[in-house]
């Protein structure tokens, strides 16, 4: 998208004194450019307000953090490098770390991938900006009014959404800030819900004034930029629609109602009503899902990997859009901006065998984590399933396990003239893993190959040439189809009228509503992997249930998490999941762990054809993670903002 005007200044909200915060509110709209001519028409106005799109952050490949999977902050993986984020708050030190990682002074002037969340807050004031400077837009029409609203209500939502997905419970700023007579002294509110619920009227606002796609107004005569810009048609995949919009008021509403925001010790309480209107937003979305059948569905088995990254011959298009992953299969709902290809690629280089990344900067799943989540090819847990055997670790599993994970003895690199001493995955092998892969200590028995193919692997591994690194460009999306689907999945499941099996009725949905169990059990086909219900009350479960009766809830809403972890695995989410399911200072999701084994023969080619793997055992702990409540739950806000005034209090513990 272009920005049709680039030197309005970008505003600041706090600085670090009272008579800095000043200065800066201070400043105004006509500084640079008389806010009448800013707003006087759609074009103008509307590149006032595309700057704000500058300001989503791509966690996955942020310059701040030069390590593109810093993000992993959960218990899915163990990073080497303890001076980053992802390594760094595995010892509990989120105050040294916060603010590195997620505020950059620079703005989006700086690059994209240098904008932190923190810096969301000048993007609120923007918004605010442009609803209040609403009677100026003399040269829009009703339709393109609109459309900047519903952008700015949107934008004044998310952000404030995302700093609280960190922070927790904030002032919601719903005006622009001047500092005369202190107006920016805001205390914090009694409760998350009080600023959740500030957070859904603006999305409902956003949800009335916005189109579901913007390329539907192309016969609307009041759509008067489709005219002046006409190549703005068939190029609106990032522009904020109803799609968008319905997908992250659903995700607010179910963060309000989880354990952590309710101040719930009990990991199945919900607040239930909270949880019935994400829902009912949730379906909203696949409601479109059912409809369109152009930009958005689940993508198939088959092009799956096209969610997550482009291939040398398609590297002009978006991961995970319909146009790229195919039709009907347009998983992409919302990310940032796109950026360069280098930082993304960090994405994947961390996390695979043969790539030039820093030891340092090497990152591997966690055993415990694949143990605890990823099952067996039964449909159900490992730990839940009678012939699971740890000697058999590598056999008949999920058929996700493999998809996510490089084991030993897989092809890792297909080129048929590459040396065979790296063309298979060799990790197994003591010292020799560790002089291959550059990694101390040795690799924890596996690697992810979610974020790139096989052949990304290079380096001098290729006889007669110097690189065998293909450029892909893995490119982390917000908001994708499936998330949807186990959000709405997981709210019907923490209440008492649906459960698992409960369908709700929508006027929308004229096909009726699925349920919670029927939406797992779609995620499910597309891998193959048997029902829910089936698995669970068949001849392989140690202790056969009805997953549907409301009786065993709690027990579903288990498999359920699981079966997030699974799908949403090295996506980022999981250090959100597991602190507002009240779960992250319980000893399982703290303890990260390798998987250690053997070869029944040598074999330096490595060809899992030619040999077994024997000898399993679990890796001693590598590492507990540190995480008290509620310390670790929150990351602290900077000193110099809470002492700027009284009445915003310190995150506890900090």
């Amino acid at each position: 998208m272009k920005r049709y005007i680039k030197y309005i200044s970008i505003l600041l909200i706090c600085s670090l004194s009272s008579e800095s915060c000043e200065k800066y509110l201070d400043k105004t709209i006509e500084t640079d450019l008389a806010k009448e001519d800013v707003f006087k028409d759609f074009a103008h106005a509307q590149g006032y307000v595309e700057v704000m799109y500058g300001y989503v952050v791509n966690y996955a490949q942020s310059a701040a953090q030069n390590n593109g999977n810093c993000f992993l902050l959960g218990d899915e993986v163990l990073s080497m490098n303890t001076s980053m984020p992802c390594g760094a708050w595995d010892f509990g030190n989120l105050a040294a770390y916060s603010m590195g990682y997620f505020y950059n002074t620079g703005g989006p002037s700086s690059g994209l991938t240098g904008v932190g969340i923190w810096n969301g807050f000048e993007a609120i004031r923007r918004a605010n900006q442009v609803i209040e400077n609403e009677p100026l837009m003399v040269g829009c029409t009703e339709t393109e009014k609109n459309l900047l609203l519903g952008q700015a209500y949107f934008f004044r939502a998310y952000f404030h959404m995302e700093i609280m997905k960190f922070w927790g419970r904030i002032p919601y700023i719903d005006k622009v800030l001047t500092g005369n007579g202190g107006d920016y002294k805001l205390v914090r509110p009694a409760t998350y819900r009080e600023c959740a619920e500030r957070v859904d009227e603006d999305f409902a606002t956003a949800a009335e004034l916005l189109p579901y796609n913007w390329d539907d107004l192309q016969n609307d005569p009041d759509a008067k930029f489709l005219t002046f810009k006409p190549e703005t048609f068939g190029n609106n995949l990032m522009r904020i629609n109803k799609v968008i919009v319905y997908s992250f008021k659903g995700k607010n509403l179910l963060l309000a109602a989880s354990p952590l925001m309710n101040d719930e010790s009990d990991t199945y309480k919900y607040d239930q009503e909270l949880c019935k209107r994400a829902a009912e937003d949730f379906a909203r979305v696949i409601q479109r899902d059912r409809d369109d059948n152009v930009s958005l569905g689940l993508a198939s088995r088959e092009n799956y990997p096209k969610v997550f990254h482009n291939d040398q011959s398609d590297k002009t298009e978006w991961p995970g859009t319909a146009k790229y992953v195919g039709a009907n299969q347009g998983e992409y709902i919302f990310s940032s901006q796109a950026s360069g290809t280098t930082p993304s690629r960090k994405l994947a280089t961390s996390l695979m065998p043969l790539t030039d990344a820093a030891p340092g900067n090497r990152m591997t799943p966690s055993h415990r984590f694949i143990h605890n989540h990823f099952g067996t090819a039964h449909g159900l847990a490992c730990d839940d399933d009678i012939t699971y055997d740890l000697q058999k670790e590598f056999d008949d599993r999920d058929p996700r396990f493999y998809e996510n994970h490089i084991i030993d003895g897989d092809m890792i690199i297909q080129a048929p003239k590459a040396n065979v001493a790296y063309k298979y995955a060799q990790m197994c092998c003591g010292d020799n893993a560790n002089m291959l892969y550059k990694i101390t200590p040795l690799p924890t028995g596996y690697f992810v190959k979610k974020w790139a193919p096989i052949t990304y692997n290079y380096k001098t591994v290729v006889e007669g040439a110097a690189d065998n690194k293909i450029q892909i460009a893995p490119f982390w999306l917000s908001m994708r189809l499936t998330d949807v689907y186990l959000m709405y999945a997981e709210a019907l499941a923490a209440t008492d009228e649906f459960g698992a099996a409960g369908k709700p009725s929508y006027s929308f949905m004229p096909g009726g509503a699925p349920s919670s169990i029927e939406v797992l059990d779609m995620l499910r086909d597309r891998f193959g992997v048997p029902h829910v219900a089936e698995a669970y009350s068949g001849p392989y479960c140690k202790n056969p249930i009805d997953v549907t009766d409301p009786s065993n809830r709690n027990r579903y809403m288990d498999i359920l998490r699981k079966e997030r972890a699974v799908e949403m695995c090295y996506e980022g989410h999981r250090w959100t999941d597991l602190r507002r399911w009240r779960l992250a200072e319980k000893e399982e999701y703290r303890i990260k762990t390798g998987l250690k084994y053997e070869r029944n023969k040598y074999n330096k080619l490595g060809d899992r054809t030619t040999f077994k793997n024997i000898n399993f055992r679990e890796d001693p702990i590598w590492r507990t993670r540190v995480c008290d409540y509620p310390k670790h739950y929150w990351l602290p806000f900077p000193n110099d903002m809470t002492l700027l005034y009284d009445g915003f209090e310190q995150n506890p513990g900090w």
